[in-house]
């Protein structure tokens, strides 16, 4: 990290929770925006089993990708993934979140994040939280690994490009033992049998000719009963026979394989990922797969429950919402670059065209987010600065986030056959989720000089490794001379042994890029466009650029 009088930023006003042990933790990620995006892509309906089958697709590399994954639900655009009880992904971390105290108030600190936790107030030195329900890695790697899957796999069961970009968002859920657990995932596919019902009978009246607003206006006030008899009566169809995973949904999980690919039993038994459509409302599928959740064998769901009566769970449930007049950052870095870098045969130290694609991902997010005012990147992150009287999502902290890393990620996928038309993409990226707030301009300008400071301090670092490493050095040897080294050692080693100024380097690897918009001169209309540049971040460059803390 570079040792910089701007660090304060991040030193003083980072807080790190955890999320309670011995609690049973849920992801739910759902699609933003999907009846939009399915009309464009001409999803059959009630149900598209092309779909479904990729959101199943997905819901599998979810699976293999986190191993602590014990169950996962789907339906139509969303997926639950409930991790196990004593899971210590991420050290079960909830969140980086930059929290800021003043005297009167506690400032704090994106396929929507929700953290379902009991209330609390922690102080800890220019920190106080008055919720837990923040966003985390854990949601950040979640939604952005599923993004990037939905984007990889996407050619395995549509033939035709994406026609816009699809991003979700997700919740983090909490849930105290295996009772609620099962009544969440009741709830869910109760919410499937619900929808699926309704959307059966609406589209078989819009396919038989009435107006959309006709389907609704029959269906309006009608039973369970009313639509199943409607269905028999006027179409001939009777709902139970319709697939399972149109009525039950999907469910994720590991199932005990006990015989081979010719049906011969086997000594030892492993495990295969499977995907089915089972009733889990009732015991019987639990009491044949106890070994999911670990519970116990007397452990059943009793008979007698009133119907539809999982809704409890929703009271979970705690909103939280970004501080006002605060200026809120969300800074995306990339997860396991160095091994996606190597696999994908990148440039030593700096690949220009790497960063280049980042710089446009930047500017896709700042024509998707008007809100973002000001982004600066280097490497492998991007800092995206909201506008302090922001009003996306109403505040909605998980929306922010869960939205963000989602769409800055399907961005990259979808960008990177323009930018690497000769490279397939062989595995899929995925990026994590850091929040800061502060309450003036004045700190926000010190957050980006930190991380200016931080990209020349690594730039010139990995410049000084890959130019030893290229003239013979072996990495364990080129980090032994570099090490406890000073700038202008760096700047000396390169001179002396290479003929190389470390200041004639190109100024995208020196000082990262600074993505804003510019008003254009030359239109007749008022048009702000992005515009990506190189420079310092001084007192010169905010003098010149004032506006993009005044502009609304």
């Amino acid at each position: 990290m570079a040792n910089s009088k701007y660090e304060y930023v991040k030193r003083e006003f980072e807080f790190h929770r955890h999320l309670p042990a011995s609690n049973w933790i849920v992801v739910l990620i759902d699609g933003c925006h999907f009846h939009r995006f399915s009309e464009l892509h001409a999803f059959e309906k009630p149900n598209d089993e092309r779909a479904l089958r990729l959101m199943n697709a997905c819901a599998t590399s979810m699976l293999e990708k986190f191993p602590d994954i014990v169950f996962a639900y789907g339906v139509s655009d969303e997926y639950s993934f409930v991790f196990r009880e004593k899971t210590e992904f991420h050290k079960r971390r909830e969140r980086h979140v930059i929290y800021l105290f003043t005297s009167s108030l506690g400032i704090l600190g994106y396929c929507h994040t929700q953290i379902y936790l009991n209330n609390s107030i922690i102080k800890s030195h220019h920190v106080i939280d008055l919720s837990t329900n923040i966003c985390s890695k854990i949601i950040s790697l979640c939604v952005s690994y599923f993004t990037s899957v939905y984007g990889m796999k996407w050619k395995d069961f549509f033939p035709n490009d994406f026609k816009e970009t699809p991003y979700f968002d997700g919740r983090v859920v909490c849930y105290p033992n295996i009772k609620t657990i099962r009544d969440y995932l009741a709830w869910r596919q109760v919410d499937c049998h619900i929808n699926n019902q309704y959307n059966t009978c609406f589209w078989a009246l819009v396919k038989s000719g009435k107006t959309e607003k006709e389907a609704h206006q029959a269906l309006k006030g009608t039973f369970s009963k009313d639509k199943n008899k409607l269905l028999l009566q006027q179409f001939q169809v009777n709902y139970n026979d319709e697939p399972a995973v149109f009525r039950k949904g999907s469910s994720v999980y590991r199932d005990k394989v006990k015989t081979d690919d010719c049906g011969n039993p086997i000594k030892r038994t492993r495990e295969a990922i499977t995907v089915s459509s089972f009733d889990l409302i009732g015991p019987e599928f639990w009491e044949n797969h106890q070994y999911i959740l670990g519970e116990a064998s007397d452990y059943l769901c009793l008979g007698g429950k009133e119907k539809y009566g999982y809704e409890y769970v929703k009271k979970f449930d705690d909103i939280h919402r970004l501080p006002y007049s605060n200026w809120t950052i969300v800074r995306i870095s990339a997860c396991q670059f160095d091994q996606f870098s190597l696999i994908h045969s990148f440039d030593k130290p700096n690949d220009e065209t790497a960063l280049r694609l980042m710089n446009a991902c930047a500017s896709l997010m700042m024509e998707q987010f008007p809100d973002i005012i000001f982004g600066y990147g280097f490497d492998n992150e991007y800092s995206f600065v909201f506008q302090e009287k922001t009003e996306l999502y109403q505040r909605d902290e998980r929306l922010i986030i869960s939205s963000c890393i989602s769409c800055f990620t399907s961005f990259y996928m979808m960008r990177w056959k323009e930018y690497f038309p000769g490279k397939e993409l062989v595995q899929s990226p995925h990026f994590q989720v850091e929040v800061f707030c502060y309450p003036e301009p004045r700190i926000v300008c010190d957050y980006l000089s930190w991380r200016q400071s931080e990209c020349h301090n690594r730039n010139q670092y990995t410049t000084c490794f890959w130019m030893l490493v290229k003239s013979g050095e072996g990495e364990n040897k080129a980090k032994e001379i570099l090490k406890d080294t000073l700038p202008k050692d760096k700047n000396e080693l390169l001179f002396q042994r290479f003929q190389m100024n470390y200041n004639n380097e190109p100024a995208m690897f020196r000082k990262g890029s600074c993505a804003y918009r510019q008003k254009v001169e030359a239109s007749e209309d008022e048009r702000w466009d992005v515009a990506v540049a190189h420079v310092d971040m001084g007192p010169q460059f905010w003098a010149k650029h004032s506006y993009v803390f005044d502009r609304r």
